[in-house]
């Protein structure tokens, strides 16, 4: 009646490929953003409504010949298949930990089975509730414990490793435009500088942009928050780092008009091809 890990595992894979499917179309039509948001619902609709069809399955489950049941051998309502649904996204995160802890259970029953309090079965199979017996407190609470042990570590790994570098990036390019646009008005206070060096003998900066003052030991140098902007005889260049510190310049053309990103360092050369430079 309880069937093998390798089954569910095989049933994983099948759903698992019907998602690339889905999400590969979905990557034609919409931005990243969108198709993980919209990918999301789908897999939440997905198992909720097969699973509280009279399929009672998933289409991978469906073809490996599983159904899935409560603890007294009903089919579940689209709330309890959509519990479970959400109780999977523990499992997920613990490495699959929660997955393959059925290979040590009699009941062959992954952490959200437990959890949701239903049982996947043969689908020939009758589930007899009087036959089946709960598992013991400690080893379910020791199994939990593990999982959102493992949880935890995946949330942390996936914080450094994905979200922090994104948040970054994100940075990176909001005071990239921040310095274009001040970049901008600098040039176009040009002409008020140049009517202005036969009195101090030389172009000087005539305004304040925000978060910069004037270097005291240059004159043609702002030391602005997170850049230097320098006065130069072809344009102004303002010299900034990515949050790794690798350092990039932006230069504007007084003749061209054009903003050039430019940078000695791999990433940082790398983050200039990335930049929209008008």
């Amino acid at each position: 009646m309880y069937v093998s890990v390798w089954k569910r595992v095989w049933a994983f894979l099948i759903d698992l490929a019907v998602f690339a499917v889905i999400f590969w179309a979905l990557a034609q039509l919409m931005n990243e953003f969108t198709v993980s948001m919209a990918l999301l619902v789908i897999i939440w609709l997905y198992y909720a409504l097969l699973e509280s069809s009279p399929w009672q399955a998933s289409l991978g489950k469906r073809l490996m010949g599983l159904k899935v049941v409560d603890k007294r051998g009903r089919r579940l309502t689209f709330a309890k298949a959509s519990k479970r649904m959400l109780l999977r996204l523990v499992t997920n995160l613990t490495f699959y930990f929660g997955f393959f802890t059925a290979a040590f259970d009699k009941h062959r029953e992954t952490l959200h089975d437990h959890l949701s309090k239903s049982v996947v079965i043969s689908r020939a199979a009758d589930f007899d509730p009087q036959n089946y017996e709960d598992p013991e407190d400690h080893a379910l609470t020791m199994v939990t414990v593990v999982s959102v042990l493992l949880a935890l570590i995946f949330v942390t790994l996936l914080l450094w490793w994905v979200v922090l570098p994104q948040y970054q990036k994100i940075g990176d390019r909001v005071n990239a435009s921040r310095i274009i646009d001040t970049l901008n008005a600098a040039v176009e206070n040009r002409q008020a500088r140049m009517e202005a060096a036969g009195k101090n003998g030389g172009e000087v900066w005539l305004k304040s942009y925000t978060g910069c003052v004037n270097n005291a030991s240059d004159p043609l140098t702002l030391d602005c928050n997170g850049y230097r902007m320098t006065l130069e005889p072809g344009g102004i260049s303002a010299v900034a780092r990515l949050a790794n510190w690798e350092q990039y310049i932006l230069f504007k053309s007084y003749h061209t008009g054009k903003i050039t990103c430019s940078s000695d360092h791999k990433n940082a050369a790398k983050f200039c091809r990335t930049l929209d430079l008008p």
